[in-house]
């Protein structure tokens, strides 16, 4: 779970998140102002926006971003946004998880053959279940060299589900985004 500071600097992120319903082009806030796509590093977009006017004070926020959408039907089941809260150094990943899963459990995200790391569920709005982590260096290590990973949720019934996170080109576009 996150620390209570890091809590309110996430906002701006969950805001960002909220973009990934939306297409790249389309506003990144309220005030009309536009993501920009600044790299595409195979299954990873690094994209930068001007934050939101409430954001404590950023000016702009660049994060990477991936959507997962099921094969058949073309429905996003998982986005994925990771960034720095504005002011902190630890790298946080919030994920926008589908609407009808079991919460008690919460998820885990899975790296190639290493244990899963756990996190809570926090919230179910209209878009979907938000969920956040912080990226510890082991984890970001093991994402930097994998190939794939997965988020794993509950279904209604309890059973876990695997969504795919594909980690191609996750540590050029970490490299790109701690560059910025």
């Amino acid at each position: 779970m996150l620390k209570k500071s890091l809590f309110t600097t996430l906002l701006l992120l969950m805001s960002a998140a909220s973009v990934g319903a939306q297409s790249l082009d389309e506003p990144l806030n309220d005030s009309g102002s536009q993501a920009e796509v600044v790299n595409t590093f195979d299954d990873w977009v690094v994209r930068c926006g001007p934050a939101d006017p409430d954001s404590f004070g950023a000016e702009e926020l660049c994060e990477m971003y991936q959507q997962v959408s099921e094969e058949e039907s073309r429905q996003t089941v998982l986005e994925i946004v990771i960034g720095y809260p504005p002011g902190e150094n630890e790298l946080v990943a919030l994920m926008n998880l589908p609407l009808g899963i079991r919460l008690p459990p919460g998820g885990q995200l899975r790296v190639e053959d290493r244990d899963p790391v756990e996190f809570p569920i926090q919230i179910c709005i209209a878009s979907g279940c938000r969920a956040d982590l912080i990226l510890d260096e082991e984890t970001i290590q093991a994402m930097r060299s994998g190939i794939e990973a997965a988020v794993v949720i509950a279904d209604p019934q309890g059973r876990g589900v695997a969504l795919p996170l594909s980690l191609r080109g996750f540590s050029a576009a970490l490299n790109e985004l701690q560059g910025l």
